[in-house]
């Protein structure tokens, strides 16, 4: 009977090892779907598969970016074609108390539509008010009634700030996505003031039956509603253009994740056939290492003086 020497030993002991290595490399593959769990694991191929996930990263970031904008521009386009329906209410309501020649509802249907316009232009999206230019500690118009308004300067019916909200969408694109309450609606609040103040003034106040000058008055007023209705109309077509900017670059940021996925997935994902044909294979290195070993140590010289 042999006896086993140190080598043979040494050499079944690292066949044994390295047999355990590709089953552990095989079963990480396996389990991973991965050729390797760190960029260590695949050399030379390393250094291109971290540009490519710094890519990915920053596409990432602006998909994410665009998401956010996207999100905030609806609920702008809402709040715009709110305060542009103000406008609106107040000329039809204008036009409807020029044709019954009664004005006796007309301040109240007004102060309906002056209402509507604050829900437009101190509209929040996230706890933040929309159109507040930076400024988010009041709401934008800092009146609530046609009486206050018509105490209030007009200059100090808006508490927003100046700046205008701007948002990269992507590498080279920067678009200025908002609003100021004091631009959007200064006209049409310097005519609810009007009305108010002619209300409340010796040609006031309208009643069940108007009169000449009343007539005069509101005629002029329905058409500057109307000229301030088409311009809000034409900020909101204007947000829309912006709705559409930001959803093709989504579109197109989407793309690019999607083609950088792809290019990190061939160098880093694993063929999963081979890979449980490798761990097979590892696995019956690995038994019949251990069974040499354990043949080796049956016919020991120890054995055999026993």
């Amino acid at each position: 009977m042999r006896v086993s020497t140190a080598a043979t030993w040494s050499n079944a002991l690292n066949n044994l090892m390295r047999s355990q290595e590709r089953q552990n490399k095989a079963n990480d593959q396996v389990s991973t779907q991965k050729i390797a769990t760190d960029l260590m694991g695949y050399g030379r191929s390393s250094e291109i598969i971290a540009a490519y996930q710094a890519s990915a990263s920053r596409v990432n970031s602006y998909i994410a970016v665009n998401k956010s904008v996207a999100e905030r521009l609806n609920t702008q386009d809402l709040a715009l074609t709110t305060t542009s329906d103000a406008a609106g209410n107040a000329k039809e309501s204008i036009m409807n108390a020029l044709a019954s020649n009664s004005g006796a509802s007309l301040m109240e249907t007004m102060q309906g539509a002056f209402s509507i316009a604050l829900q437009g232009l101190n509209m929040e999206h996230h706890g933040q008010y929309l159109f507040a230019g930076g400024n988010d500690s009041q709401d934008p118009v800092t009146v609530s009634t046609l009486s206050e308004l018509a105490a209030t300067n007009i200059d100090d019916v808006f508490a927003n700030g100046t700046v205008k909200k701007s948002s990269r969408i992507d590498a080279s694109t920067t678009l200025q996505t908002g609003f100021l309450a004091s631009d959007l609606g200064r006209d049409m609040m310097q005519l609810f003031k009007d009305i108010q103040e002619f209300n409340s003034g010796p040609d006031g106040p309208f009643g069940t039956q108007l009169t000449d000058a009343q007539k005069t008055f509101l005629t002029e007023k329905s058409t500057q509603f109307s000229a301030t209705y088409d311009e809000l109309v034409e900020q909101t077509s204007l947000n829309g253009t912006l709705q559409k900017r930001v959803e093709t670059s989504q579109s197109a940021l989407e793309g690019q994740a999607s083609s950088l996925s792809e290019l990190i997935g061939n160098r880093t994902e694993a063929d999963m056939a081979k890979a449980y044909s490798d761990l097979q294979q590892a696995q019956v290195s690995v038994q019949a290492s251990a069974q040499v070993l354990a043949d080796l140590q049956s016919s020991s010289l120890l054995n055999l003086l026993r």
